[in-house]
């Protein structure tokens, strides 16, 4: 049985049917499990559910790891969706402690380690040495929260910074695969931004119940009040800010996607991202995008000119009128009268306090320990001044290939570098280098750096453009991805 099982996973024409049928049986035992609405049931929906994920998690980084990425990435956006709607039919708030659904995304990323003893000298190497570095860190800072947090506690906040580093890795070690990874990370954050901005709409029109269970028995104080045209919108994620951030960066990806949803999804994007009302996502969307348009061929800068003013056309007129506009009109307002700005004020006061904190704490708090509206603070704070330091020497090394490195011919690799630039700019504002952002921002580095080496690689076959096209033509078709050769040559560790 085993042995079959590896043929199939083997083979590329097989395994994903195989997989597909996997994911349908699991979603007919989920819809089973809803319509018993039973409180045990209900339980055992969350936790088959994160079961479930994993395996198929597993077979897909085993038959298809490009289909792994995308699944991954679904992951990530619904969970905390499904975690609402499984409370909502229990009729109560679940603490997060219990919500093993929130794990699912946590634990099929956690899949990647199974391949660490095979692919773990690319960490000793000149494109995984930052990512190293980072693990070391935050091993250290683990030891350090195991005694003076919380051993749980430690644990979960791992997981949160472990993961972004795992899924750097996943893209890093599989460079010879550039091209069908690229296509698959820029299609599911196109229908990402689609669904999740049109579900964001939905939310800020009507204020689902599931919704207003969650922002009731969460409390916090950034989701707004729970009623229609007040709710700060965070659409299947839990909160605006993760939600603002995943979408900034799915809404400068646009510029370079393709088919009728690249060109439809930027409406319900746009406007779910302005009743996001976070302001830092507003500023780090024309970072990245600014960063892009500098770094771009004259070809792609065009381009991207053409997208932008053909969006505005058409959102412009929408963002202007009703509860949208005043919304988010508003929130810009407190742009120009800084002197009023509560968070700015508090972040203020935040840096002129805590200096003397992290100067007294050498050792650092240890990972679970408080958090800050800067995640320089809290890397230092958390990790102390040795793994805090080792950390952001680790984010500095791999900042500066994606700076200095990313050819300007591919208009996925730099527009990938104008977000990673973006969320490197806003750490000084908010956590970025954790949970799903940073997830995104260790992600699309990876890009940056797997791009410039498979540019490199193909030097010598073919100029910038046209590698360009014929890579877009080979993850489209995905006939040398999809062959037992270039399977092989993928995972084969690389520098």
């Amino acid at each position: 049985m085993i042995r079959t099982l590896a043929d199939i996973a083997r083979d590329p024409k097989r395994s994903p049917l195989l997989a597909g049928g996997i994911i349908l049986i699991a979603f007919g035992m989920y819809g089973m499990l809803f319509l018993s609405a039973h409180p045990s049931a209900l339980r055992l929906l969350s936790l088959s559910y994160m079961g479930v994920s994993v395996v198929v998690g597993a077979w897909l980084y085993i038959s298809s790891p490009a289909l792994y990425l995308g699944f991954i990435w679904w992951l990530w956006f619904l969970s905390p969706f499904v975690r609402r709607i499984i409370d909502y039919h229990l009729g109560s708030f679940t603490p997060p402690s219990a919500a093993f659904s929130l794990l699912a995304p946590y634990a099929a990323t956690l899949v990647i380690l199974i391949d660490l003893p095979r692919f773990g000298r690319v960490l000793t190497r000149r494109m995984g040495v930052p990512l190293l570095i980072c693990f070391v860190a935050i091993l250290y800072g683990y030891l350090v929260g195991m005694t003076k947090v919380d051993p749980f506690r430690a644990t979960t906040v791992l997981l949160d910074w472990v993961c972004p580093l795992l899924m750097a890795l996943f893209v890093l070690v599989r460079w010879r695969q550039y091209p069908r990874l690229r296509s698959v990370f820029r299609t599911t954050f196109m229908w990402g931004v689609a669904l999740l901005g049109a579900y964001g709409l939905y939310q800020f029109f009507v204020a689902p119940p599931w919704d207003v269970l969650w922002m009731e028995g969460s409390r916090m104080i950034s989701l707004g009040k729970p009623e229609p045209f007040e709710i700060r919108v965070f659409s299947t994620l839990n909160s605006p800010g993760p939600f603002a951030m995943v979408l900034m960066s799915g809404l400068v990806l646009l510029f370079d996607g393709k088919g009728l949803i690249g060109r439809l999804a930027p409406i319900p994007g746009y406007l779910a991202f302005l009743v996001s009302l976070v302001r830092g996502a507003w500023g780090g969307w024309v970072l990245a995008l600014s960063y892009s348009m500098l770094r771009l061929q004259n070809a792609s800068r065009g381009r991207v000119i053409a997208i932008l003013v053909l969006v505005s056309a058409v959102t412009v007129p929408l963002i202007m009128s009703g509860e949208i506009g005043e919304q988010a009109g508003e929130r810009m307002e407190t742009f120009s009268n800084l002197e009023s700005d509560g968070s700015l004020q508090a972040r203020q006061r935040m840096y002129t306090t805590i200096g003397i904190e992290l100067l007294f704490s050498p050792i650092g708090e240890g990972l679970g320990a408080r958090t800050f509206d800067s995640d320089f603070v809290t890397i230092l704070y958390q990790l102390g001044w040795i793994g805090g330091g080792l950390y952001v020497l680790g984010l500095f090394l791999m900042m500066i290939p994606v700076i200095r490195d990313t050819p300007s011919s591919d208009r996925f690799a730099i527009l990938v570098s104008g977000i990673a630039v973006a969320y490197f700019a806003l750490m000084l504002m908010g956590p970025q280098v954790s949970e799903i952002k940073g997830c995104v921002f260790w992600s699309c580095m990876a890009f940056a750096v797997a791009a410039r080496r498979y540019h490199e690689e193909h030097a010598d076959d073919a100029s910038g453009e046209d590698l360009d096209r014929g890579a877009d033509d080979l993850a489209t078709n995905g006939s040398d991805a999809a062959s037992p050769t270039a399977s092989n040559r993928s995972l084969t560790p690389s520098t």
